[in-house]
């Protein structure tokens, strides 16, 4: 009996369901212990516990090849820019000044290094600051390495027609001196061409540079012989772009300060009963003052944009309350005292409304 019972509690039915033998105990044990352990040992393996993020972070990890030195092909000349200063913006005469480093790249197997030829090309020419000066040369390899620094006056067409809420493109353009030249080809160096980071123009938030490789287009040979009379010949350029947008909360009260006294002194006179003659004088003084500062500082084509037209919405209130003046003064007797009253009681607030829904509605889409 003893070893029928036994034998029951160690065989195991058909379901599966008894106990296990006693030599199938240590093989599940061992294999129990065995997942426990590889478990616990994955994290300190990344090679073998992959996932997106552990593999991730072992790419990262590995250092890869260093990047190959960008050099320019046979005849090409690289240039960069570094920025350093701008000041003297003149919306009067379209131009600005600009100081900055010019950096070109050389392959002297290509034959003599041209970058002493480079001019600025919207810049006014001046003996004393249109030449590039030459600060540094080295050599690395094949490759010549040189360094300009360069001081111009540069003409640049100014877009006024939202001052004092506008914004400008700063073109630099350098191309050769003789626009002939078409055997050399120009590249950029974007990645170290930029604008000083302490370079601050407190009435303007400047963007980046951007350096920009094309062609500038001349119409006829310049009397060169051997060159066809007429055509149209290419001669490369590299174009540094800097867009600036103006600080317009900065500029609008200063800029129209005579105009806002000018709205002041017409609501005065149409608020109160006596002494409104001398009030729209004043008005008339301010608003006249204001367009002469406007046109020290701007060309006239400014004035067929937001500058141009708040000058006209002045002007038109000031002869307003200069009408309403003399209908107050002179209400014919036909009228009746009611519509007297009427009247003066609605010239003000109707000078307010059309003002103000004047001046906003000519303000630019992107200010609102």
């Amino acid at each position: 009996m003893t070893g029928g019972m036994r034998s029951r509690l160690v065989d195991t039915g058909p379901s599966g369901g008894g106990f296990r033998s006693a030599a199938e105990w240590p093989q599940t044990l061992g294999l129990a212990l065995l997942i426990m352990a590889t478990a616990a040992l994955l994290p300190a393996f990344p090679g073998l516990a992959e996932t997106p993020e552990t593999t991730k972070g072992q790419i990262q990890e590995v250092p890869g090849p260093p990047e190959p030195i960008l050099q320019p092909p046979p005849g090409t000349l690289r240039l960069g820019l570094y920025v350093t200063a701008i000041d003297e913006l003149d919306l009067l005469g379209n131009s600005f000044n600009a100081q900055f480093y010019l950096s070109t790249v050389w392959r002297k197997s290509a034959g003599p290094n041209p970058s002493d030829s480079l001019r600025v090309l919207n810049a006014i020419h001046n003996n004393d600051i249109s030449q590039f000066e030459l600060i540094s040369r080295q050599s690395f390899g094949d490759l010549e390495w040189r360094l300009y620094a360069v001081r111009n006056k540069i003409i640049n067409p100014w877009i006024l027609s939202d001052y004092p809420f506008d914004s400008q493109l700063l073109r630099i353009r350098i191309g050769m001196s003789n626009p002939m030249e078409s055997s050399i080809a120009f590249s950029v160096d974007r990645l170290n061409s930029y604008v000083h980071p302490e370079l601050i123009l407190y009435d303007w938030h400047m963007g980046a540079l951007d350096l920009v490789s094309g062609a500038m287009s001349i119409v006829g040979n310049l009397g060169m012989p051997g060159r066809d009379s007429g055509a149209v010949y290419q001669a490369p350029v590299v174009n540094a772009l800097i867009e600036m947008r103006r600080r317009g909360h900065l500029e609008f009260v200063p800029s129209f300060l005579g105009y806002f006294l000018a709205i002041g002194l017409c609501v005065l006179a149409l608020a109160i009963s006596r002494s409104r003659d001398d009030l729209i004088l004043g008005a008339v003084v301010s608003a006249a003052a204001n367009s002469v500062y406007l046109a020290e500082i701007l060309p006239v084509s400014a004035l067929g944009g937001f500058s141009g037209q708040i000058q006209i919405i002045v002007y038109t209130g000031i002869l307003y309350a200069a009408t309403a003046d003399e209908l107050i003064d002179h209400v014919p007797p036909e009228w009746g005292e009611r519509i007297a009253s009427l009247l003066k009681l609605g010239l003000l607030p109707t000078y307010l409304l059309a003002t103000v829904l004047a001046i906003y509605f000519i303000v630019p889409s992107h200010v609102m």
